[in-house]
């Protein structure tokens, strides 16, 4: 299981690449940070449970919320 400030990274990054509601900038910020991120939160929500991610490029910050099966920690 993942706890807060854990490093991550994004299982399948076509998933993100193609995401037509994902924001070009966000995609950016993403993709600048080799699809790395640290959790920031977690939380359940209509029984499922769900990871905030933020993922830094520079001065930039993007967050974005994932199911427990979309990411996996760094290393693994």
């Amino acid at each position: 299981m993942f706890n807060k400030n854990d490093e991550v990274v994004i299982v399948d990054i076509n998933k993100v690449k193609n995401d037509p509601f994902l924001d070009g900038e966000a995609k950016r910020i993403m993709e600048g940070a080799n699809y790395k991120g640290n959790v920031t939160m977690l939380f359940t929500e209509s029984d499922k449970k769900l990871i905030s991610v933020s993922f830094y490029l520079g001065e930039n910050r993007v967050t974005q919320v994932f199911r427990v099966d979309e990411i996996k920690k760094v290393g693994e």
